[in-house]
């Protein structure tokens, strides 16, 4: 008998809405960006789009997590069935903390259909939404008890981000680090969480009136203590690989802030080509949201940060 979920982990890879439908079975979810496009639903196929990242008002579009909550509620698995069972493929990219918790809520469904709730998870899920929608902009008291669940909770992956290995992670290595993180949702939904501090250390390498260039030691931690702090906006490295090239994160508090996610993302796309000699293919380029993007998920950047500076100020702020 097929397991209610397949779960099919492909690190760091992308593909459109055509290659989604063109390429994976009836009855298949795509969970926060390993589909480009922002949400979309096939009623017919059944293959769905949890995302919001591409093509989407960041500070109106639901977290993926949440996205998924809301269709879990809307009665998704009356829909993905085979056979008479709940049934559904589900494609991830990473193991982030909306990814995972998306994963989690999909895998435990029964516990939210109807008027059905679990309090522990509900917070998790409203701390997780504020801050993947702001990429960790939302001002929250960095001291309370249910922060520091949150980050227990989610230490794997902080973690496997920290130490460099998540940007070279393989299959088996992203399976291993979603099953740690759901071990310990499930933990917290039985009230035995753990707490751990957050880890704020970072390196400022660039200040700017209008934004910072960070180093994050301390993983997303170190953003929520920045912004926290005043920040408004930034460039983070967020890993350094093996092969030498760094993962950028990009991005400002709001959309209020005069800092042009979008054209600072195509300007580092055409800065990115030129120092290349070679145009990069549409599923590995610099791309995001107008709040918050990034590097290229599979490939990374070869810019250095200095790089990164001056196109900014001389190309996009000028």
């Amino acid at each position: 008998m097929k397991p209610t979920f397949e779960i099919h982990v492909l690190p760091r890879q992308t593909m459109t809405w055509e290659e989604f439908l063109a390429n994976t079975p009836n009855n298949s979810i795509a969970l926060d960006g390993v589909v480009n496009g922002g949400p979309c639903f096939d009623e017919h196929s059944l293959h769905i789009n949890f995302d919001h990242h591409g093509n989407v008002v960041r500070e109106a579009t639901m977290s993926t997590a949440k996205q998924v909550f809301m269709a879990i509620k809307g009665g998704l698995m009356e829909s993905f069935r085979e056979d008479g069972r709940a049934h559904a493929h589900i494609y991830i990219n990473d193991t982030d903390q909306d990814t995972v918790l998306a994963v989690w809520l999909l895998m435990n469904y029964k516990l939210f259909e109807g008027t059905q709730s679990v309090p522990a998870i509900s917070r998790v899920l409203d701390l997780s939404d504020k801050w993947d929608i702001t990429g960790g902009a939302f001002p929250i008291n960095l001291k309370e008890e249910y922060v520091r669940q949150y980050c227990w909770i989610f230490e794997p992956y902080t973690n496997l981000r920290k130490s460099g290995q998540l940007a070279n992670a393989d299959e088996q290595v992203m399976l291993d680090n979603l099953d740690a993180v759901m071990v310990r949702l499930t933990k917290a939904m039985m009230g035995e969480a753990g707490e751990v501090d957050l880890d704020t250390r970072h390196e400022t390498l660039f200040d700017h009136s209008i934004f910072k260039i960070v180093d994050e030691i301390g993983g997303n931690d170190a953003r929520y203590h920045l912004y926290s702090k005043g920040m408004n906006a930034f460039v983070s490295i967020v890993a350094r690989r093996d092969d030498g090239r760094i993962v950028y994160v990009v991005g400002r508090r709001s959309q209020y802030i005069p800092f042009p996610v979008t054209d600072i993302l195509a300007a580092l796309n055409k800065a990115e080509e030129a120092k290349r000699g070679e145009e990069m293919p549409e599923t590995d380029r610099w791309g995001g949201s107008d709040l918050i993007g990034g590097s290229a998920r599979a490939s990374g950047s070869i810019l250095t940060w200095e790089e990164i500076r001056d196109v900014i100020i001389n190309d996009v702020l000028a």
